[in-house]
């Protein structure tokens, strides 16, 4: 459990808090989405009176193919950042924080595992000696691009389209993750072809959902 607070703790300035998972090669977590197996990494806070912390805010993940299976994940050094609100008229001298984060870390098997974290942070120091590992965390988010999208479902598929795409993305291969699961075959091909800057995917759906 690491901390980010560069202007200490106080209204209105900035505090994160974070688990940092340096994952043995070839390991791995899972995505608030999983995909067709697996579970997210999961918080519980115990917080202060008046404290708020909100979701964490996932890194972009990967594909992790298992056998027919289609999992969506993370390996190597991994931070899931929660941004913290401190309340008005807070005054105190630390912030102390207790975390209880469960989560399944899998290689050819798989092992639940989980902790109880507790971090005492100063309200009147800065805390940044995990600054880097924040920033990156950050750049890893998914990025917002000044497009246009649709999507609709045509037959067994969900057709979605975009416009406007950043001329660095054009004619790439492009992935679509879901958000939600058992939408989506996750594992299915998805075909796909530009037109300019206008790209064109069909993902079928599960046919579970």
């Amino acid at each position: 459990l690491v901390a980010h607070a560069p202007e200490g703790v106080a209204p209105g300035k900035p505090l994160w808090l974070g688990l940092a998972i340096d994952h043995a090669p070839h390991w791995h977590t899972y995505w608030k989405n999983p995909g067709d197996s697996g579970l997210p990494t999961t918080f519980e806070w115990t917080l202060p009176a008046g404290f708020g912390a909100g979701d964490i805010e996932w890194p972009t993940p990967r594909k992790l193919p298992l056998g027919p299976l289609m999992n969506f994940g993370h390996e190597d050094r991994l931070l899931l950042p929660v941004r913290v609100t401190v309340p008005d008229g807070f005054a105190g001298d630390r912030l102390d924080v207790k975390l209880r984060a469960d989560w399944l870390v899998c290689k050819d098997v798989c092992i639940p595992e989980g902790g109880d974290f507790t971090l005492s942070v100063p309200a009147r120091a800065a805390t940044s000696a995990h600054a880097a590992r924040f920033e990156a965390a950050w750049a890893q988010r998914p990025q917002p691009v000044d497009a246009g999208a649709s999507a609709r479902i045509d037959d067994a598929s969900l057709l979605i389209t975009a416009t406007r795409l950043p001329e660095h993305l054009r004619g790439r291969t492009l992935d679509v993750f879901p958000e939600l699961p058992g939408v989506i075959d996750n594992a299915a091909r998805t075909p796909q072809r530009w037109d300019g800057d206008r790209w064109e995917v069909r993902v079928p759906l599960s046919p579970q959902r």
